[in-house]
C-alpha cells in the first residue's frame, strides 16, 4: 500500500521544443536578479517566444505573487547538474530552498523552468495532484532512502520532463513497481491549457495494450474448458462462415499471438469518421468480411499483427459466454483483481476523470470507439489500477485467474533469437531475463507496459497524446532490471 505525506509547494512547466542548454547560469543570474527586485515584465522577457506563447504573463505574475515571491529573496545558487540539456541547480530562498530544472535556448532565452521540492537528501516527488486555488498539493510515496530509487527517480523525472516539453504532448502518468514498493509520477496536464495535472483517477485510453486482458480472458476461459487454445475457430463461427475453406486450421492460439495468417484490418473497414476508425464496424460487417475471406497466409506461418485478428477473438469469446466483450473483463478480470477502472464504458465519476487526447500533432483529436473489434484496443483504466494489473503479472493470484495470467506468458511463437511471443506479450530475452511488454496507441494517446516476474519490478506508462512512450517505458524497466 501506498503511504502519502502532503506538502504545498508550486510546480511550473513551459511546454517547449528541445534545445541545446547553453549559458544557464548567466540566465539564472538575470532571472535572480529580477526575481528579487519583483520585476516581472523583466523576467517574462527573459523567456523565448515559444515559452511566451505557452504560458502568458497573467500566469506568470500569478506563479510568482502566490508561490514564488512569498518565499523571500533569493540568497544564491548552486548548480547540481547537467542531464541532456537540462541544468539542475539549488535555489536557496530565504525561507527554503527549491530545486529548478532550467534550459535556455542559443540566444540565451529561458525555455524550461521547473521547480520541484529540494531535500538534501534527494527524496523525490512521486505524486502530484491538483489542489484547491492556486496551490499544487504534491504527494510522496514511500521510498527507501537508497541509490537505486533515487536513480529511478532521476531518472523517471529526466524522461517525463523531456517527453512533457515536447509541444504535441499533454499529460502523462507512471507507475512503478520495484521489490514490493510502489510509486506513482505525474506530469503534465490533463487538458492543455488547464495547468491541471493528472492523478490516480485520470483514466487513460491504452488502445492495444487491451490484447493482453484479451488473452487472459482466452485463457480464463480454456482452463474452465469453455473453450481450447487449440480450437479451430470454425467450430464456434455460424455455419455460413464455418464453411469458407480459407478459414479452416486457424485456432484461438493463432488469433491470440498473431499467427493466424489474417491481416492487420479487413478489408472491409472504411471509416465514416477517420478520426475515429472502427465506430462503425460492427458483428455484420465482420462475419460479411470472413465470409468471402481469402488466405493470403496459411495459419502458423508468419506472424502478422491483427487487430482484425483480436477483434475476433473477442467476438467469439463474448459470443460462447452470452455476453458482452466489456462485461466479460468485468466479470473476470476487473472485480476479481479490483480494478474498478477498467472498462471499455467509463462511467461515473471514472468519466469524469477521463481526459481528452491529442493527435501527433498536437491536435484535439476524439477518443475511439468500438463494436466488433472493441477486444483489439477499447479499454480505458488508471495508472494504479494498470500497475497492480502488472503485479498480477508478477505475483499472480492462486486461483483460475492466476493461473490464466501465469498461462500467457508460456512461449508460443518464436519471433527471433532474443524474442518469443506468449498469449499477447511480448517476451525479450535480456540478460538471460525474461522481460513481459506490451504496448498501446490510439490516434490521440499511448500507453506502455513492462514487468520482469524473476526481478519483481515492472512500469506502466500512460499519456494522452499520441506521441510514443515506448522510449520512456524501456529505459525505465532496464534501469529497474540493472541494466
Amino acid at each position: 500500500m501506498t503511504k502519502y505525506i502532503t506538502l504545498a509547494f508550486a510546480l511550473f512547466i513551459y511546454f517547449n521544443s528541445f534545445a541545446q542548454t547553453k549559458n544557464t547560469e548567466f540566465a539564472l543570474t538575470k532571472f535572480k536578479t529580477y526575481f528579487n527586485k519583483h520585476q516581472s515584465d523583466s523576467i517574462y522577457l527573459q523567456w523565448n517566444e515559444q515559452a511566451r506563447a505557452a504560458v502568458s504573463k497573467k500566469q506568470l505574475d500569478t506563479l510568482l505573487e502566490k508561490q514564488l515571491y512569498p518565499l523571500g529573496k533569493i540568497q544564491q545558487f548552486e548548480f547540481l547538474k547537467q542531464d541532456e540539456n537540462l541544468s539542475h541547480y539549488k535555489i536557496s530562498f530565504e525561507e527554503m530552498p527549491l530545486k529548478l530544472i532550467l534550459s535556455t535556448d542559443s540566444n540565451q532565452h529561458i525555455e524550461t523552468l521547473y521547480f520541484q521540492p529540494y531535500k538534501q537528501d534527494s527524496l523525490k516527488t512521486n505524486s502530484v495532484k491538483k489542489d484547491n486555488g492556486d496551490t499544487l498539493q504534491m504527494e510522496k510515496g514511500t521510498t527507501n532512502l537508497n541509490s537505486i530509487e533515487h536513480t529511478i527517480d532521476d531518472l523517471v523525472d529526466s524522461l517525463a520532463l523531456q517527453y512533457t516539453l515536447r509541444p504535441n504532448t499533454s499529460g502523462l502518468a507512471v507507475g512503478v513497481f520495484n521489490q514490493g514498493k510502489t510509486s506513482y509520477y505525474y506530469y503534465g496536464e490533463t487538458t492543455k491549457g488547464n495547468k491541471e495535472l493528472p492523478g490516480q483517477e485520470t483514466l487513460f485510453e491504452i488502445g492495444s495494450i487491451s490484447k493482453t486482458f484479451t488473452a487472459t480472458l482466452l485463457a480464463h476461459m480454456s482452463l474452465q474448458d469453455s473453450v481450447k487454445l487449440d480450437d479451430p475457430i470454425i467450430k464456434y463461427l455460424p455455419d455460413s462462415i464455418a464453411q469458407n475453406i480459407n478459414l479452416k486450421g486457424i485456432t484461438f492460439r493463432n488469433l491470440a499471438t498473431h499467427t493466424s495468417g489474417l491481416p492487420r484490418l479487413p478489408s472491409n473497414l472504411t471509416p465514416a469518421d477517420s478520426l475515429d476508425p472502427y465506430k462503425n464496424y460492427d458483428r455484420n460487417a465482420l462475419f460479411s468480411y470472413l465470409k468471402k475471406y481469402e488466405q493470403h497466409h496459411k495459419p502458423d506461418s508468419i506472424y502478422e499483427y491483427s487487430n482484425l485478428g483480436y477483434g475476433l477473438l473477442g467476438e467469439l469469446l463474448a459470443d460462447k459466454m452470452k455476453t458482452s466483450y466489456n462485461e466479460l473483463i468485468k466479470d473476470v478480470i476487473s472485480r476479481p483483481l479490483n480494478l474498478p477502472s477498467l472498462s471499455e464504458f467509463p462511467d461515473g465519476e471514472n468519466l469524469k476523470s477521463f481526459v481528452p487526447t491529442y493527435n501527433k500533432n498536437g491536435e484535439l483529436t476524439p477518443h475511439w470507439h468500438f463494436l466488433a473489434l472493441s477486444a483489439a484496443g477499447s479499454l480505458k483504466i488508471t495508472a494504479p489500477d494498470l500497475l497492480k494489473y502488472a503485479e498480477a503479472n508478477i505475483n499472480a493470484p492462486n486461483t483460475t485467474l492466476g493461473k490464466a495470467i501465469t498461462l500467457t506468458h508460456k512461449p508460443s511463437w518464436l519471433l527471433s533469437e532474443i524474442e518469443d511471443l506468449g498469449l499477447a506479450w511480448h517476451i525479450t530475452i535480456d540478460d538471460f531475463q525474461e522481460l513481459f511488454w506490451h504496448n498501446g496507441g490510439t490516434f490521440g494517446s499511448s500507453s506502455f507496459i513492462a514487468f520482469v516476474p524473476e526481478k519483481k519490478v515492472a512500469v506502466v506508462i500512460l499519456s494522452n497524446a499520441a506521441q510514443s512512450v515506448d522510449d520512456l517505458g524501456l529505459a525505465i524497466i532496464k534501469k529497474l532490471m540493472g541494466n
